[in-house]
């Protein structure tokens, strides 16, 4: 029974960050500070996604909002949001 325990955290344990936090895909030219919010307002951060780069794990919660300028969408801690054309999108 430890055996198969520890196999499992194992497993789970080298598993990638993003499995478990949001991850946020620029697809525009141009870069962007993301405004990070984790529910309840418990944390905010920002974050600055370089043109046609990816921030993995921003969100470690049950659901965080995410904001640029001009837009803001919400996302559970699974989901991957890309910004295209200015606008964030699941």
């Amino acid at each position: 029974m430890k055996k198969t325990l520890l196999q499992a955290a194992l497993v789970l344990g080298l598993m990638p960050v993003s499995v478990w936090a949001t991850d946020v895909a620029n697809q525009d030219s141009k870069s962007y500070v993301i405004k990070v919010q984790g529910e309840g307002n418990l944390s905010i951060s920002e974050h600055t996604v370089s043109p046609n780069g990816t921030l993995y794990g921003l969100c470690g919660y049950s659901f965080c909002s995410f904001e640029i300028p001009g837009s803001k969408i919400n996302a559970d801690k699974g989901d991957r949001i890309t910004i295209r054309n200015g606008n964030l999108t699941k």
